[in-house]
């Protein structure tokens, strides 16, 4: 079959079109995330190089502080969701979607954050 130059034309449009959506839908989602943490927060886990992205930590704030600072951080939460003593906050931001689960370790609170994109 012969090529024509328009088909040539054709070919090239498209495949410059499908690179430039591309690099376009990989600049919307960045492979890493940068998740806030409490002041006084001892790490114990930090998976924020690629998505979704988590971060664990231990605090001596008290659930209410955990709230409040997240709140200042993301806004107003979503929802609300407390079972077998873990507090789960959402919030959601653009195209993201931030889980704070908030739960009691002895003296210390257990604060666990997951971030990731809406489909």
């Amino acid at each position: 079959m012969a090529t024509t130059p328009t088909n040539k034309y054709l070919l090239l449009t498209s495949a410059v079109l499908f690179s430039f959506s591309s690099v376009i839908l990989a600049k919307e989602e960045p492979a890493s995330a940068s998740i806030p943490v409490i002041e006084n927060a001892k790490v114990f886990a930090d998976f924020t190089d690629s998505m979704p992205a988590v971060v664990n930590y231990f605090t001596s704030a008290t659930e209410e502080q955990v709230i409040d600072f997240y709140q200042q951080q993301f806004g107003e939460a979503e929802s609300q969701e407390r079972k077998r003593g873990r507090l789960t906050l959402t919030y959601q931001q653009e195209k993201q979607t931030m889980r704070v689960v908030i739960s009691q370790q002895n003296n210390k609170r257990q604060v666990d954050v997951i971030v990731e994109y809406i489909k």
